[in-house]
């Protein structure tokens, strides 16, 4: 089975007066704009974020004396956008050349058995959630029929539209089965991990329900019983929705419980035809009449309705639980709960919460952490569940590899080799020869530039093993480096020295190695409280619960 996802794409952004110029595409007339990718295009375009601002280059045109005129060559801006309409499904499929193999593959004449299933699945419905909530938020610029409106209310519009968006693109993936592009389809999200609560959370009987609905739209309301050619039973032709593909891990554990959900209601996970030794359960009553149940209650109305609809909807449907080792916080938003992540216009939401943020310092308009990088935890940065190998040993004698937990326990918080490699690399930039030199002469220049570039590396060295016990992420503290520390040492020297460079590379290998110890060890004593657990930390580097009887030693080994 090959899956695929359709949701997101790069497109153009014209103004109107550019989108009048469509015909003239190749010409010299227009702006030679790719109007199939157009932001716009398709009904339902929602942008995420800008890939890129565009720009404006002009040049002289040299062979016009006469006139001395300039021709301008302008670039548009090109935007993040996620769509679900059944327009962009089926031409997305159409020219996919994923869908164009797979056809060729499968109509192969030669072939005895169609040995490729080609999945296509919606990615992030929730984004529209998003798309909704911002366009209709109480704003200056509101509509008035949108003013006035409670978060609820809002909030309940927004999933109606969601819901609206999903159905579209699942008539057009239904129509795409029946063309022969692909074999079924399903949805890729990570709103149904996300806390009921939550303004981007998306329910799995909301996917359901679109499917039925989509079906039926596709169908013209005809889903008679066929007959079997063999013994006349009667069989319901049946939805193609086959996938729901979710995050779940031991920190984002709401995204296991909605597969048990999801198993429950179908009675298995796998497919019949799958050849599956795992026993199939009967299906879930629920969507049963109950005296207790509100008639008009939205959820009662919802599980009936979807269990009138079991003739329509799969026998089963294969649940998928992605990202085992990634989670983000608050459940998966990555932000403060109850908070509508997402896109462009609703940036000033993006922030990673204070938790995850080294207290006390100093964030750049990015809300990237200035002293040092790697110490918070964001949408672009979250947590790996996992462990790092390091050189371990004691100094002296060759080291080996070891996880850092098996370190930890042996040999104390530091790579053996941190401390002394820290010195040694402070001691060689300490420009003691010129700082000597200058009691007793004027320095020239390069010496001057020389005794500047060392006290702005000895700085950031300093800066770094200050900061270490507040690492969170070790890739944001690579991407710190990337950016912030190489440009310094760049520009604090034209070049180094062979014996410099090394003593640099020495120090980033072992200071490296010590971010590595302290971000896994913080992450076991997040899996041990969990999300909502607020600690601090201790002098040491370690989370601090308040009531640590045993030392640590032994803990962190079993950890």
């Amino acid at each position: 089975t090959v899956s695929m996802r359709l949701g997101y794409r790069a497109a153009v952004c014209v103004s109107e007066e550019e989108k009048n110029e469509e015909g003239d595409t190749e010409g010299d007339g227009g702006t030679n704009l790719d109007y199939r990718e157009r932001e716009g295009k398709y009904p339902g375009d929602a942008r995420v974020s800008l890939l890129y601002a565009g720009s404006e280059e002009s040049k002289r045109d040299d062979e016009d004396d006469n006139m001395n005129s300039k021709q301008s060559k302008s670039r548009p801006p090109v935007a993040l956008v996620h769509n679900l309409s059944k327009e962009y499904v089926l031409h997305s499929l159409k020219t996919s050349p994923l869908v164009q193999r797979y056809k060729l593959d499968n109509n192969n004449k030669n072939a005895t058995t169609k040995n490729v299933r080609l999945i296509s699945l919606a990615h992030n419905p929730e984004t529209q959630i998003a798309a909704y909530l911002i366009s209709n938020a109480t704003t200056q610029t509101t509509p008035e029929k949108n003013k006035g409106k409670d978060a609820a209310l809002l909030s309940r519009e927004a999933r109606e539209y969601m819901k609206k968006s999903l159905t579209s693109a699942f008539v057009g993936y239904e129509q795409a089965v029946r063309k022969g592009f692909i074999d079924g389809y399903g949805v890729c999200s990570n709103g149904l991990s996300l806390p009921e609560g939550h303004d981007m959370a998306m329910s799995w009987r909301d996917v359901l329900e679109c499917a039925v609905d989509a079906f039926v739209e596709v169908k013209g309301g005809d889903i008679r019983p066929q007959e079997k050619q063999e013994n006349h039973d009667q069989q319901y032709q049946r939805s193609s929705l086959k996938v729901i593909r979710l995050p779940g891990n031991i920190l984002e554990t709401r995204g296991l419980d909605v597969s048990k959900e999801i198993c429950s209601f179908f009675g298995s996970c796998h497919e019949d035809d799958d050849n599956s030794n795992e026993p199939s359960s009967p299906p879930s009553e629920e969507g049963l009449h109950s005296i207790t149940d509100d008639p008009d209650d939205y959820h009662a109305k919802q599980r009936r309705k979807l269990r009138k609809s079991r003739n329509i909807l799969p026998k089963s449907i294969q649940v998928h639980v992605t990202r085992p080792l990634t989670a983000y916080p608050f459940g998966g938003t990555g932000i403060e709960s109850n908070s509508s992540p997402g896109l462009s216009d609703n940036s000033g939401l993006s922030a990673p919460p204070l938790y995850f943020k080294k207290n006390n310092s100093e964030v750049d308009d990015n809300g990237t952490n200035k002293d040092g990088g790697g110490s918070s935890i964001d949408a672009t940065h979250p947590i790996r569940i996992l462990d790092y190998r390091i050189e371990s040993g004691p100094l002296g004698r060759e080291p080996t590899m070891a996880w850092t937990n098996h370190h930890y326990a042996s040999h104390g918080l530091r790579p053996s080799s941190y401390q002394p490699i820290l010195n040694a690399v402070l001691s060689h930039f300490d420009a003691e020869s010129i700082l000597e030199a200058s009691r007793t002469r004027e320095l020239t220049v390069e010496e001057r530039e020389t005794l500047d570039g060392c006290k702005l590396l000895r700085d950031m060295i300093h800066d770094l093993d200050a900061s270490l016990d507040d690492m969170r992420s070790f890739a944001a503290h690579e991407e710190y480096l990337m950016n912030v520390a190489v440009p310094l040492i760049y520009g604090s020297f034209e070049g180094l020295d062979e014996e410099s460079a090394g003593m640099l590379q020495l120090f980033f290998r072992a200071h490296g190695m010590a971010v590595r110890m302290v971000v896994a060890r913080w992450t076991r004593e997040l899996l041990l409280g969990g999300w909502k657990r607020r600690v601090g930390v201790d002098e040491k580097g370690r989370a601090d619960t308040g009531d640590r009887e045993k030392d640590d030693g032994a803990a962190g080994d079993d950890a």
